[in-house]
């Protein structure tokens, strides 16, 4: 803590002072919270004062990561939702360019906003947003911009099962480039839900995948038009093993080994099945890396069909 002068003050927090002109538009990081506003390495927190019952009583702090140094609560004549709505104006206007955003909860004020305001967003994150509000922040993205999504999916109280998978029939969810999927529900998945996905890169982190569901999933890739390059990625946190069981207990039809170039290096060996005359769907096991820890995964590409790959061969599955 540490004490700050006034005119500091107005520096710092932006619910106090006239919008700047000249404040970058370019940022690495936003995070918006219920009661905070992260901005790269500064976070304005907002509270009520506890000796107030006035809701038109808030109070404001700033923190400034880099110098690990925080200002007190200073009192601010606006309601909780009128100050976070001001600072957000502050940084995040029309044309702003965020790195990473990561949405906690849709603002009231943005639920309430017309228009004029469009955000470019390289890698968007969010998790306990209602079904119901993501749109309302979805429409001030502009998805031409938009490279990878990080969507956590957990149980919502009191909504039926069929709710809390909603998420995924949102079109920023279907069509974006690169889509990481948490799933914090410990029950199967209703893998239909994953049919009308056309992600490039679509990655799986739930605590299990069924061999069924699995089936499925690729009868409905083999089928598909989607393109060479698209990967499904299902993390294993348990190792080699979980895969090598759902590979083995697979009834694929009309397969034939296929190599995997992992990298430079190393060479594995894949389940290849025939798409078309052009396009192969290849299974195999591989590593999926998660900031700086390495996991095992079962992987499931669209691949280039070669000359080599016409003898296919009609047996069950035996091996990774």
């Amino acid at each position: 803590m540490f004490a700050c002068p006034k005119h500091e003050l107005h520096t710092y927090l932006p619910s106090l002072r006239v919008t700047n002109s000249l404040l970058p538009y370019a940022m690495k990081r936003v995070r918006i919270m219920r009661k905070e506003v992260s901005i790269n390495d500064m976070s304005w927190s907002f509270g009520f004062r506890s000796e107030k019952s006035d809701p038109n009583q808030t109070t404001v702090s700033f923190y400034d990561r880099i110098s690990d140094k925080r200002t007190p609560n200073y009192p601010v004549k606006k309601s909780l939702e009128a100050a976070v709505e001001q600072c957000f104006n502050v940084y995040c206007k029309d044309g702003s360019i965020i790195q990473d955003l990561d949405l906690c909860r849709v603002p009231k004020f943005l639920c309430e906003r017309d228009g004029g305001l469009k955000l470019s967003v390289s890698r968007f994150q969010t998790y306990g947003v209602n079904v119901d509000d993501i749109d309302y922040f979805i429409r001030f993205m502009d998805l031409d911009k938009l490279e990878r999504v990080h969507l956590t999916i957990s149980r919502e109280r009191d909504a039926p099962p069929e709710k809390e998978f909603g998420m995924l029939e949102k079109p920023v969810f279907i069509n974006c480039k690169e889509l990481y999927l948490k799933i914090n529900i410990h029950r199967e998945l209703p893998i239909n839900s994953f049919f009308d996905l056309r992600n490039q890169t679509l990655v799986l982190e739930h605590d299990r995948l069924c061999v069924n569901d699995l089936q499925k999933l690729i009868e409905n890739w083999k089928t598909s038009a989607r393109p060479i390059g698209t990967t499904f990625c299902f993390v294993s946190y348990d190792g080699d093993v979980p895969i090598t069981k759902m590979l083995n207990r697979s009834k694929l039809q009309y397969h034939f080994p296929v190599d995997v170039q992992c990298d430079s290096t190393e060479q594995i060996k894949g389940i290849g099945m025939k798409m078309d005359e052009h396009r192969n769907l290849v299974l195999y096991l591989g590593k999926h890396q998660i900031r700086t820890k390495t996991f095992s995964a079962l992987k499931m590409e669209v691949m280039e069909r070669g000359l080599e790959e016409k003898n296919e061969i009609t047996r069950p599955c035996t091996s990774a």
